[in-house]
């Protein structure tokens, strides 16, 4: 709590506030493993401005009523009275269909061209870290209309020149059809997306206490800042209320770790 009496407003809530923003009513919305920020985010979205979207979860449950989350985005229980289960092949038709309008994916690398690496470290065929690969990435990622990966340790180890293994395909491995999708990037410093002529990662927004410089020190090549950049808004006390209920154990700290 503050002076005031109301939450303080950490880190983890920004990002969850923020991608509880790319949702729009009506939108059909994916999550896969390993994502209690992106469960919070969908769940603060259908509370607040987008009570019509459809929550389609990793775990395999549609719509289904989120009362608290668990360290695993595949607990059984996030699927508690769900209208209809759906294995992941359903998922990819969805998607293959046109009919997915977002996914929230996480990545171990990203490049300035918006590719992603969930696969290794360092070279293939000798590498440094195996990573758990991307399961679906290279399939959904080109195709889905909006696709928001967050990152939870914004460094220029993630935030790289060049990924070491491209899982998902950034704007310069994409059809002229698939340049057209919405990328956006989420990061414990701000907000980026690729809305310019080189589809190019740009700065669109900082978070309070955050300056331009700082995320600029931490990334691996150069962003393109526009010359002025407005702060990321802060959760409102509805949206950090809303947080609270629903994760009173605090699993969504644990990736800051």
């Amino acid at each position: 709590m503050n002076s005031e009496g109301t939450p303080r407003v950490e880190i983890p809530d920004i990002l969850i506030s923020a991608m509880a923003q790319e949702i729009n009513n009506y939108d059909t919305v994916l999550h896969g493993v390993s994502s209690p920020l992106p469960v919070l985010a969908m769940s603060v979205a259908r509370r607040t401005h987008a009570p019509d979207m459809a929550y389609v979860s990793g775990a395999g449950g549609v719509d289904s009523e989120v009362e608290q989350i668990f360290p695993s985005s595949f607990d059984p229980r996030l699927n508690r009275r769900c209208v209809a289960y759906f294995g992941l092949y359903e998922a990819f038709d969805l998607a293959q269909r046109g009919e997915l309008n977002l996914m929230f994916l996480g990545a171990a690398q990203i490049d300035r061209h918006g590719n992603t690496n969930l696969s290794v470290i360092g070279d293939p065929d000798h590498p440094k870290v195996q990573l758990p690969g991307g399961a679906a990435t290279a399939f959904l990622m080109p195709i889905t209309p909006k696709v928001v990966i967050w990152i939870t340790r914004h460094s220029g180890r993630i935030f790289v020149k060049e990924v070491d293994f491209v899982t998902g395909q950034g704007y310069n491995h994409r059809t002229e059809e698939q340049r057209e999708n919405e990328l956006v990037v989420i990061s414990n410093l701000g907000v980026m997306d690729f809305k310019n002529d080189a589809r190019v990662m740009q700065l669109r927004s900082v978070h309070p206490g955050v300056s331009r410089e700082a995320i600029q020190e931490k990334t691996g090549f150069e962003l393109i800042i526009p010359s002025r950049v407005p702060e990321t808004p802060e959760p409102t006390s509805e949206v950090l209320e809303i947080i609270r209920q629903l994760d009173p154990e605090g699993v969504r700290r644990a990736e800051f770790k």
